[in-house]
């Protein structure tokens, strides 16, 4: 009997798969972008684009490969990440410390002469790598709740008419009817859990992986030292994974006969998209360039999602597991065009101080299917994400012959509308370089500041945690020119 009451719940939950796991959330996570690559790009603040022969400048403004007068190898085996996140839910402050390590950058770019008397300075061809954006991160969220659960969303969704049950199925309302998180009471008629609207402590811990990897090929041309054109096809690969544990814990002992339960999630992206950067430089004088760069929107023209739920619940007689189906589903995204301005000013060939703005609407990104039509996700995209500034600015200068030291700043401003979260950040940098005619090596070090409201479940049903992340980066460059 308790079983028929949720066969129409969980087949109409089967055919809605698709729209539970792929939303707006996914189509912002994999638009953002934070540009990195070498340690020279990253220790002035990644504005270099109007300062140019730089490999990683070719992502932002392609026009700056035209300045590469010698031959090039750059090569950064070590990125060393420490991140420090804290979390306030409740009053509660949880805090997490975790680390990893990665590779961000290879490249080469290779220089033709061109006739001695032709305008034409020379035809630069550039192919290699970049990191251009990270998704390592831990973090955990714990506190006392009030008066609510996880429960009482799925509660309710399991009482909604057959429409409103889209939402559900077996990735929720069946995993807790089989764990007894969820019952039903045949005189009211409706469905209820004897964990709803109590006083729980509540602890999620979410641990993210992997990168989008951009593949670069470039070509460019300078033209009388005055200026400078750039393209550069961008192929990037995407690679996330995202586990979490979400736990309730009945610490006052108010539900009898109720300990504990756990819900274990797992998803994972992959995915290659396509999108052509194109930029011009102009040097009206020797101490001014200026320049700016146009990005298409990169299509993913297949993006694989493969994803999974447990729940388990612990009772002082028995414990109970159940397993959601593995299920896959494929997808298309296109994500933001991009506009980026640049200048940079030279002092006497030893110094240099750059500057470079970015705008980008979030709100264009878009999810496609060919069985799927994705008008309630591509609605939800364009009610919560708006345009974002963002403004980098650095300076280089050489103390001696062959040492240089370097600083940077960046700001993103929020990307969502009306104040619905704040997602802006802060990034400071520092760095030193030695540079012979043959041989390079670079230190960077980079602190990435953000915030964001979090939310366990639905903010219909509970309140917002406050989190905060610290980003510690150092980065080692080598190279060649010949």
């Amino acid at each position: 009997m308790k079983k028929s009451f949720l066969i129409i719940v969980l087949l109409i939950g089967i055919f809605s798969l698709k729209s539970q796991a792929q939303n707006d959330i996914d189509a912002f996570r994999f638009s953002q972008l934070d540009w990195s690559g070498t340690a020279r790009f990253v220790g002035a603040g990644g504005a270099f684009g109007a300062v140019g022969a730089e490999f990683s400048a070719l992502a932002t403004n392609p026009a700056s490969i035209g300045v590469y007068k010698k031959s090039e190898f750059s090569f950064t085996p070590l990125v060393v990440s420490i991140i420090n996140s804290s979390s306030i839910y409740n009053t509660s402050q949880s805090k997490y410390l975790s680390s990893n390590y990665n590779l961000s950058n290879i490249g080469i770019i290779l220089v033709f002469p061109t006739r001695e008397n032709s305008p034409w300075k020379g035809l630069q061809f550039g192919f290699g790598y970049n990191r251009i954006a990270d998704f390592n991160n831990q973090f955990r969220i714990e506190g006392m709740s009030k008066n609510s659960s996880l429960m009482d969303e799925f509660v309710y969704y399991a009482n909604q008419s057959n429409d409103e049950l889209s939402v559900t199925g077996p990735f929720d309302t069946d995993l807790a009817w089989n764990t007894w998180l969820l019952d039903f009471d045949s005189v009211q008629n409706s469905y209820y859990s004897p964990l709803e609207k109590s006083v729980l402590r509540q602890s999620k811990y979410v641990h993210t992986s992997g990168a989008i990897d951009e593949m670069n090929v470039s070509f460019g041309a300078n033209y009388s030292d005055k200026v400078y054109v750039g393209a550069t096809l961008g192929i990037p690969f995407i690679s996330y994974t995202e586990k979490s544990t979400y736990s309730e814990f009945d610490d006052l002992d108010t539900i009898g006969g109720f300990v504990s339960y756990d819900m274990d999630d797992y998803l994972s992206t992959r995915g290659t998209g396509i999108n052509l950067k194109v930029g011009v430089l102009y040097q009206p004088a020797d101490f001014v360039r200026l320049g700016v760069a146009f990005h298409t929107p990169t299509f993913y023209n297949e993006l694989k999602d493969t994803y999974s739920r447990t729940i388990t619940a612990e009772y002082t007689s028995q414990n109970y597991a159940k397993e959601s189906p593995v299920q896959s589903y494929k997808y298309m995204l296109t994500t933001p065009l991009r506009i980026i301005g640049d200048v940079a000013f030279f002092i006497k060939k030893r110094a240099f101080v750059s500057a470079e703005y970015e705008l980008v609407d979030y709100g264009s990104a878009a999810l496609f299917a060919r069985d799927y039509s994705f008008i309630r996700e591509n609605q939800d995209i364009r009610d919560k994400y708006g345009l974002q500034h963002s403004i980098r600015i650095g300076g280089e200068v050489s103390l001696q012959e062959y040492f240089s030291v370097r600083v940077g700043y960046n700001y993103k401003t929020t990307p969502y509308k009306n104040k619905i979260n704040d997602g802006s950040s802060h990034i400071v940098s520092t760095g030193l370089g030695f540079r012979s005619q043959n041989f390079f090596i670079d230190l960077a070090y980079v602190l990435k500041m953000t915030k964001e409201q979090y939310w366990l479940y639905s903010p219909n049903f509970v309140n917002e945690a406050n989190n905060e992340y610290l980003f510690h980066r150092i980065v080692l460059t080598g190279g060649l020119k010949f």
